[in-house]
């Protein structure tokens, strides 16, 4: 899904933007593609002359471009991957953006949930993103919707009456909105699953989705009622026997060091009661799977994973089938870091209005989208071993890249594999594996990726030159 040329990608992706005149979409175009190239760097900086500067920042202060049209285009190309695609999983997830300059004076009343933000002025704009993901070659496929708000001021009242306001006027609602976005766009979602966190055990949302005969898989964070009997859903879940035993790796995150977890697999099927206040069908017939960690070291909080799923399940290997959709839901989440803090850096945005940052956002949404996609070409190390470079780099471009990395060394029978190719960008990038782990940072790869581009251009500039 990679497009390598950023001018290329800019036009696939942007070219169809419906902006009132075909000259703004030129502009798009444009201003993405430069974006793409320098993505840690200012509108400003990221422009190559006066005129582009003068230009991108007519484009991003015209009130006439609407944020939602430029995004529309990129939904648009995603979508056509999508039906293309027999199963996608459509990763959903909330992230806020923290800004602490005049554009908060748009962004209402409540104080930035960063608590680094100490500011009284610090104000977050709310993103709920949903993105695509192959469920076959666990790849990012793109960007299919992003829904955006701010909290005007804090909400009052008392709990009960809050807890009754219509759906629609609940922040919650965000779930059932992306979706609602995706089928008005798409018509039918009979290859997607919905694959949300806890946030979204909400009894209304599952009863839509299964209304709605939509795919999907939801962590449970309720200790719901179950049918037929007095018992809640934990007792179920005491009871349940194990059905099979797989290994997961859980990476080091803070303080919590890396292990492999063994993890117990079971099953089954339960009839969930409407708690009092929801308005929904009295009961829903779900799936659940239960992924329990067993045998943990003292001190360690052993991983608990109760699954509703609309998904069949007459195997263990079915049931693990839906843990794994599970597991890939963290790449929602390394989505959301590349846009704000490890590639474009969108809360360094300084904008002075919401639309304008809207605007801007939208855009490096997109390439943090594409940065993605770039630090996933060997994610699966053996496999990616296995595979030639050439799938994603010209004869001429990995040769250079060869060169540029390994200089005294002849070049190859054949072309080197895309894990070769993955450390070596790094590598040109000026990534060091100082804590010996083989993960390499977006931006180092990005960097790596672009001097290769620019070795490329100017070896092809040579070429062309009568000397």
């Amino acid at each position: 899904m990679f497009i390598p040329d950023s001018k290329e990608w800019a036009t696939t992706l942007f070219g169809n933007a419906q902006l009132g005149d075909p000259r703004r979409t030129n502009r798009l175009i444009k201003l993405a593609n430069d974006m793409a190239q320098n993505v840690n760097a200012s509108v400003c900086s990221s422009s190559r002359d006066p005129a582009s500067i003068e230009g991108a920042y007519r484009f991003i202060r015209n009130d006439n471009i609407a944020p939602e049209a430029i995004a529309e285009a990129g939904y648009q190309y995603t979508d056509a991957v999508v039906r293309e695609r027999p199963l996608v999983l459509a990763l959903q997830d909330t992230t806020g953006l923290s800004y602490r300059h005049s554009v908060c004076e748009e962004l209402g009343e409540v104080n930035s949930s960063n608590s680094t933000k100490n500011s009284s002025k610090g104000r977050t704009y709310y993103a709920h993103s949903t993105l695509m993901l192959d469920a076959q070659h666990e790849q990012v496929l793109g960007l299919a919707y992003q829904h955006y708000w701010y909290r005007d001021k804090k909400s009052s009242g008392k709990y009960h009456e809050l807890q009754c306001r219509k759906r629609q006027e609940k922040e919650s609602y965000k779930w059932q909105h992306n979706v609602e976005q995706l089928s008005e766009r798409l018509g039918s979602l009979d290859n997607i699953i919905d694959v949300c966190d806890r946030e979204a055990d909400m009894y209304e949302y599952l009863d839509y989705q299964l209304s709605k005969g939509h795919r999907f898989v939801v962590r449970a964070s309720e200790n719901r009622r179950v049918s037929g009997t007095e018992n809640k859903l934990s007792k179920v879940i005491d009871n349940l026997n194990t059905k099979d035993y797989y290994n997961l790796n859980i990476p080091q995150k803070g303080g919590r060091p890396a292990r492999t977890a063994k993890i117990a697999v079971g099953y089954t099927e339960v009839t969930l009661m409407k708690p009092q206040r929801a308005i929904a069908q009295p009961e829903i017939l779900v799936n659940i799977v239960v992924c329990q960690e067993v045998e943990t070291n003292e001190g360690i909080q052993p991983l608990r994973w109760v699954l509703y799923t609309s998904e069949p399940i007459a195997s263990a290997k079915d049931a693990r089938k839906i843990a794994r959709y599970y597991e890939l839901r963290w790449r929602i989440e390394e989505f959301h870091k590349i846009w704000k803090t490890d590639g474009t850096q969108v809360e360094k945005l300084r904008m002075q209005s919401r639309d304008n940052l809207r605007r801007v956002a939208v855009i490096q949404a997109f390439i943090a989208v594409r940065l993605f996609q770039l630090k996933e070409l060997a994610q699966n190390k053996e496999e990616a071993k296995e595979i030639p470079c050439t799938v994603y780099f010209s004869n001429i471009s990995w040769k250079i890249l060869w060169k540029s990395t390994d200089k005294n060394k002849p070049f190859p029978d054949e072309p080197p594999s895309l894990y070769w190719s993955y450390y070596a960008l790094a590598k040109l990038g000026r990534w060091h594996d100082s804590k010996r782990n083989g993960r390499v940072g977006t931006i180092a790869l990005w960097n790596g990726w672009l001097q290769l581009m620019q070795l490329v251009e100017s070896y092809e500039l040579l070429q062309g030159l009568d000397l």
